[in-house]
């Protein structure tokens, strides 16, 4: 009886998935900063129409801590600049932004990405790993190399 019961919302179900937060890696940069220190840049990006805290009560209530993008150092590497554990916020996702074409101005055009820089000290050929997470966009991982 369960399968009866959901071949009813196959649309609906799928409809709520692909309204759902997704948390991306947009981009990562790894450029000099001197000798055998780097700036590591990691920028992600929610690709979802729902923005990442989903409700406006959640928001209100704190119910999130919002996106979380962490640097884990091999031995040998050190971080210069930054935190191990970086707090980048919540992110919007397409239902609330606005285009050029709109009646009303965004004040934020970019409010659906976040970034966050490290400096590290590690030897050219080094590999670092990035990690960024939301309890309800995702998890999203990158391996990044120095030099």
């Amino acid at each position: 009886m369960r399968e009866q019961e959901i071949a009813r919302f196959p649309k609906w179900l799928l409809w709520q998935t692909l309204i759902s937060p997704k948390l991306e890696v947009r981009t990562v940069e790894v450029t000099p900063a001197g000798a055998d220190t780097w700036r590591v840049r990691l920028v992600v990006q929610n690709t979802g129409w729902l923005p990442s805290y989903v409700s406006k009560m959640a928001l209100k209530r704190k119910l999130l801590r919002g996106v979380l993008a962490e640097i884990e150092l091999p031995a040998g590497a050190r971080l210069v600049t930054g935190r191990l554990r970086e707090e980048l916020g919540e992110l919007e996702g397409w239902a609330y932004l606005h285009t050029g074409i709109s009646f009303w101005p965004n004040k934020n055009a970019t409010a659906d990405r976040a970034h966050v820089d490290w400096i590290v000290h590690g030897k050219a050929g080094t590999d670092i790993k990035l990690v960024a997470w939301h309890e309800r966009a995702g998890r999203v991982e990158a391996t990044v190399r120095l030099g």
